[in-house]
């Protein structure tokens, strides 16, 4: 491995050593391959003189097949539109898993592969058990080669009946992927088919299909996935890649996975770990720094009433939590003690419904009779009968309309789980800590802050969730956070809402201005990559108000799957410490967000979560050639991922991601879909 003990999940391979023929028409044969004008080679005017590259027009290609009919064109890999070179890769690559190796193949949206393997580990009476391995074709990202990208993506659940047994118990609105005759095809593909065979098409797992089924949620795995990953990657690898058949395809390079080059990796600063507790005092680890030092900052408020909602049959659990809270709990010494929460519960108060189907007429005909005194801060802990991954849907309700309830009257909550509770018996403790952080926070506390000086810039997150049951995508855009973290106010909005967005990324630059002066750069965390029609907007009501400052937009995305991930060879856990980020393109970048720091002791407990990929752009281009700004701009992201106040755990999504998204996924529950004015400007949804 040399000095650097870093490795990429990728391979490298040979540029073809002489052009290589391909052969192209402007007519379809019924055998050739559609190409949109993006994926036109250099010099396909040279063969169709009357070719016009835009969307009105296509091209059709055997690629390396003689054809009749189909003209020849040289095509010299190293300088070619690198879109097409990437289709016919991809195109050999699914050939040889298909055709040779006799595998399923699912092709993605830019014709990428992954390929299901079935695997005899888990599968039950009811299930099939298939592993998932995508192939992604890269040029010259990485290395000075074309690259392949060989991602583990985890598994999928195949039903051992077919759509035609399961249609007696489930609608065929359930069903989205299936498999059939040794592929997967979309359920409406099948429909659609002359002469569908129903009793042999099964259908694979998904969201509706668990619920229709009575089948609970599964909580995602809190392990250590990168040995796993490596692992399910080595062996994939050693089976179908490291091959001679696969070398005749593609002329793969020995040696395995690509070493990350030294001068690609760099580290964030040494002070972007450190947080302010109380008192001051800089810190590193928050579940210690609390403890010792106190938070940053207590709530404001000096008569807070906390009160119970709960269902008869957790009384016991109710006077438990209390009891926790006042007195503490094994080593939780109790909420004042950790995090400065003095609060009184008075007797009469707290609501004890007995309907645990439907709740809520009931909670709110008690709420009504309760006297409000506009002098007490009241937050509401709901102990509720239901997990967080019961199936039922309206079951699931309950949670948001009783968040939405309260949010009216300007109580903020916090909710409790009490079969979570009894599961884990003394194990509950590690619950207390994140518990009084999230309290803290929605008390308008402050657990911890930024140890980094004040800047006078605006930082902007938007994130996003898709509502799976409206399939519709929407979006929650976090404002004003200043760069030492502090929070203001959020608004929320439909994904085709830009101008929404733009007004409000605006007025959250005059409400700035108000209190400092106009800031000297506008600092957005996207979800995505930001298109120009999304930026447009942005930049028009900057101009409006007489600004003319750079624009920085940072696109943040998990690398949970079918991505680039990087392995650390010299540590048994594989994962490389936090802070370090890799340049994995031009203004791309891996960033390690985790609590591996040197001279610490690494907690087991604190996960081990995957890298985000960072993609930069500025109003200023320039601006991202010096690399001052960009470490500055990379320090920054790393530092918002400890900004989280719904655990004292790592986080590697910044807030300025993660919060938004968290509103995006509540919010549509309410009634007209509206957050109550209070919910702007408190994080009741931590």
């Amino acid at each position: 491995m040399g000095k650097n003990s870093l490795f990429f999940n990728i391979l490298t391979f040979d540029w073809p050593k002489a052009p290589i023929t391909f052969y192209f028409s402007d007519q379809d044969n019924g055998k050739s391959q559609k190409l949109h004008f993006t994926l036109f080679p250099n010099e396909a005017e040279s063969l169709f003189p009357n070719v016009v590259r835009n969307s009105t027009n296509e091209l059709y290609t055997t690629f390396t097949g003689e054809t009749e009919g189909f003209q020849p064109l040289q095509i010299d890999f190293k300088t070619e539109n690198p879109d097409l070179i990437r289709r016919y890769y991809n195109r050999q690559i699914n050939f040889y898993f298909r055709s040779i190796q006799k595998q399923i193949v699912k092709v993605g949206f830019v014709k990428e592969n992954q390929v299901w393997l079935k695997s005899r580990k888990n599968e039950t009476s009811q299930w099939w058990i298939y592993e998932r391995f995508s192939l992604k074709v890269q040029l010259n990202t990485v290395s000075k080669f074309p690259e392949i990208l060989l991602s583990y993506d985890g598994q999928s659940k195949v039903s051992k009946q077919s759509a035609a047994e399961l249609i007696h118990q489930v609608s065929p609105t359930c069903f989205n992927w299936v498999i059939n005759a040794n592929q997967i095809k979309r359920w409406d593909w099948i429909q659609n088919e002359e002469e569908p065979d129903y009793d042999n098409c099964f259908p694979v797992l998904n969201k509706d299909l668990e619920g229709a089924l009575g089948i609970s949620a599964e909580a995602p795995p809190r392990d250590n996935r990168y040995p796993k990953y490596l692992t399910h990657i080595q062996a994939f690898y050693k089976k179908f890649i490291d091959t001679p058949k696969f070398r005749e395809i593609i002329p793969l390079h020995k040696g395995g996975f690509l070493d990350v080059p030294e001068t690609r990796i760099d580290t964030t600063s040494p002070e972007s770990n450190q947080l302010l507790f109380g008192g001051n005092n800089a810190s590193e680890v928050p579940k210690f720094a609390l403890r010792d030092h106190k938070p940053f900052k207590p709530s404001p408020y000096s008569n807070i009433h906390l009160f119970f909602i709960l269902h008869e049959d957790d009384k016991d659990m109710a006077l438990k939590i209390e009891e926790y809270f006042r007195k503490g709990f094994k080593w939780f010494k109790g909420m004042y003690d950790y995090a400065r929460l003095l609060f009184h519960t008075e007797k009469g108060f707290s609501i004890v419904f007995k309907d645990k189907e439907n709740p809520i007429p009931e909670i709110e005909r008690e709420l009504s009779n309760r006297a409000i005194n506009p002098e007490v801060k009241y937050i509401a802990v709901y102990v509720t009968p239901y997990g967080k991954f019961e199936y039922d849907k309206e079951k699931r309700e309950i949670y948001y309309q009783l968040k939405e309830v309260l949010l009216k009257r300007n109580i903020t909550s916090q909710v409790i789980d009490s079969n979570k509770m009894r599961e884990q018996g003394e194990g509950w403790v590690y619950s207390l800590p994140n518990i009084a952080v999230a309290m803290l926070a929605k008390l308008d506390g402050i657990p911890w802050r930024l140890n980094t000086p004040h800047k006078n810039e605006l930082v902007v997150g938007v994130g996003a969730f898709k509502h799976v049951d409206e399939g519709v995508q929407y979006i929650g855009s976090a404002f004003s956070f200043g760069n030492n973290g502090k929070f203001n106010r959020f608004e929320y909005f439909l994904k085709d809402e830009l101008d929404v967005l733009a007004g409000s990324i605006a007025s959250s630059i005059k409400e700035y201005a108000t209190v400092n002066e106009d800031p000297d750069r506008l600092i957005i965390h996207f979800y995505k990559t930001m298109s120009e029609k999304e930026l447009e907007p942005i930049q028009e009501a900057l101009e409006n108000l007489n600004l003319s400052i750079p624009v920085f937009i940072i696109a943040i995305n998990k690398t949970e799957s079918e991505d680039i991930v990087a392995f650390d060879n010299s540590w048994n856990e594989l994962m490389p410490p936090s802070g370090t980020f890799i340049k994995i393109g031009e203004a791309k970048y891996l960033l390690f967000n985790n609590t591996r720091y040197n001279g610490v002791n690494y907690s087991k407990a604190d996960g081990f979560p995957f890298p985000i990929k960072l993609k930069m752009k500025c109003t200023q281009p320039e601006l991202l050639q010096e690399i001052r700004v960009v470490r500055e701009l990379i320090d920054q992201v790393y530092q918002f991922s400890r900004m989280y106040w719904k655990s004292i755990r790592q986080q590697n999504l910044p807030v300025t991601i993660k919060y938004p998204e968290m509103v995006a996924q509540i919010a549509p529950h309410f009634v007209g879909e509206e957050i109550p004015p209070y919910g702007k400007n408190n994080l009741w949804f931590l």
